[in-house]
């Protein structure tokens, strides 16, 4: 049994904790996948969107740029500034000036639709700050490239591209304004999902150039940089309802987590409550086979007894008259103490089962005591033992079945003879307004502190003792007040010894009690 029980502790346990252990990794991690695969189909189908949105951004760019760059003529370098004016709004909306610079950097022709002094002001920054960062000189021929960059807090997108005739080097400069694009451009080209997503442009440093906040969408935002135009700004575009779509997937985080947890918490639980379990059988299987050992003695010796009297009796081998009424009163005792013993087992057999039948009456307690003293007075006698009985207060009366409390003073008083050492038993009957309480005490050794809780156990005996017993007899007296109403306890006795007692709560009326099922009323003792 050792090594089974070892073999539970070291090797069932820990293979149940690591298994839920397991089970609580793998379904977090089924739940997490789910997730991610949720989110992953919301962000491609959401990319697929923004890079859409973003190529017809660039493509409409670089048609206006085409468009305009299609007019300049550097065999005719002022013919634009005719010809595209009256265009510009159907060609190239965004477009808000167009030069054309020879390889010295000198303006061969020059239209904006601005006021003179913007030309101006726009010309100044151009040679200034914006024609140092082109690199004209490294420019391809026929490829269209473009610069965006902020001067002096004004945000600048220019176009250009260099065209070579007769040997000599020309380049064709297209601005762009910028918050034409955002006031303009943007709202037409992002209303056509409007309702299901939401859109805003930002720039380098996360400053929103156009659109609202996107900062509560969480995972389901997605972002693409523009190519080759508007490169130093950003595209996020992210679902609708993706602040809601967020919390739904932190609080359902959480709650997995919690129920995963939870999950955990009960499975080790459960665990823990069946290893309880089985320890409280395996002692509960423990005091049985000793409860069986000890009956099995108890019954043995006095039918040893009997046995061995009766045939020295039935064989004459006893001369003498005296020596024959010893031997029949030893046989008396004896028989007498088996069948106790008996009844004992049955009326507790019968408690277990449920087949105690109590009739409650209005019976005074004090009688019923001395009812009890009296019928164990044998006992008390051979044992050499007093017993001493004391009433407190007028009134002891309330309802009970008088069997079932006989049965249970006579245990408590075989209790106090067995284990008081041939001391002065005490018995007080003691009346308070709410109930009647009925103390026995002895004057031997006492009850161990860690023996108090548990002598009413079925089966249980102090560890060390060496008095006769079954085990039984405290827990039948447990039994008894219970179905009273009432409470049974053990105490240390000041000075010494113990106090075993019992109280009956007070009834206004008898009534009578049936647990379950009918059977015999029977008292004995230990």
């Amino acid at each position: 049994m050792p090594r089974r029980r070892r073999l539970f502790n070291f090797v069932f346990l820990p293979a149940v904790t690591v298994a839920a252990c397991v089970l609580a990794y793998y379904t977090y991690l089924t739940a997490s996948q789910f997730d991610q695969l949720g989110e992953q189909s919301i962000a491609q189908s959401t990319l697929l969107l923004v890079q859409e949105k973003v190529d017809r951004v660039e493509q409409r760019l670089i048609d206006a740029d085409n468009a305009v760059f299609h007019l300049v003529d550097p065999a005719d370098p002022t013919s634009f500034e005719a010809t595209w004016p009256p265009l510009a709004e159907r060609i190239s909306p965004s477009v808000r000036a167009v030069l054309l610079l020879d390889d010295s950097g000198n303006v061969l022709g020059y239209s904006a639709r601005a006021s003179e002094f913007e030309k101006q002001e726009f010309l100044k920054v151009l040679r200034e700050r914006i024609l140092p960062d082109l690199e004209l000189e490294r420019q391809p021929r026929g490829r269209l490239k473009h610069l965006h960059r902020s001067y002096g807090g004004h945000n600048y997108l220019i176009s250009y591209e260099t065209r070579v005739l007769a040997g000599r080097r020309y380049y064709v400069i297209a601005h762009h304004d910028s918050g034409y694009l955002v006031r303009e451009e943007f709202p037409e080209l992002f209303t056509n999902e409007e309702g299901r997503q939401l859109y805003n442009v930002v720039d380098e440093d996360n400053r929103r150039i156009y659109g609202p906040s996107l900062a509560r969408s969480g995972d389901y935002l997605v972002g693409r940089r523009f190519p080759t135009t508007l490169y130093q700004w950003r595209l996020q575009v992210a679902p609708l309802q993706a602040p809601l779509l967020e919390q739904k997937h932190r609080t359902r985080r959480v709650n997995e987590v919690g129920l995963i947890g939870l999950s955990f918490v009960i499975i080790i639980a459960g665990v823990i409550f069946f290893v309880y379990a089985a320890e409280k059988e395996r002692r509960l299987n423990e005091l049985k086979s000793e409860f069986i050992a000890n009956v099995s003695h108890e019954l043995k010796t006095p039918l040893s007894v009997v046995r061995m009297f009766g045939e020295m009796l039935l064989t004459k081998r006893v001369k003498s008259p005296e020596k024959q009424q010893e031997y029949l009163e030893i046989i008396c005792r004896e028989s007498e103490r088996l069948t106790a013993l008996i009844e004992n087992v049955l009326d507790f057999a019968a408690l277990e089962r449920g087949k105690i039948r109590y009739d409650l009456r209005e019976r005074d307690v004090a009688e019923v005591v001395s009812r009890a003293i009296e019928t164990f007075r044998y006992r008390i006698e051979k044992e050499g033992t007093e017993v001493h009985l004391e009433r407190r207060g007028a009134q002891t009366s309330v309802a009970l079945d008088e069997q079932a409390i006989l049965l249970a003073v006579i245990n408590l008083l075989d209790n106090a003879v067995k284990y008081g050492e041939g001391s002065v038993v005490e018995v007080v009957v003691d009346s308070t307004p709410r109930e009647v309480q009925v103390r026995v005490r002895d004057h031997g050794k006492g009850i161990p502190a860690k023996d108090l809780e548990r002598v009413f156990e079925r089966f249980y005996r102090a560890q060390g003792t060496t008095a006769r017993g079954s085990g039984i007899g405290l827990s039948l007296v447990q039994h008894i007040v219970a179905a009273h109403g009432g409470r049974a306890w053990a105490e240390h006795a000041p000075g010494g010894g113990a106090i075993v007692a019992f109280s009956l709560p007070r009834l206004k009326r008898a009534r009578t009690q049936t647990p379950r099922g009918e059977g015999a009323e029977r008292a004995g003792d230990v």
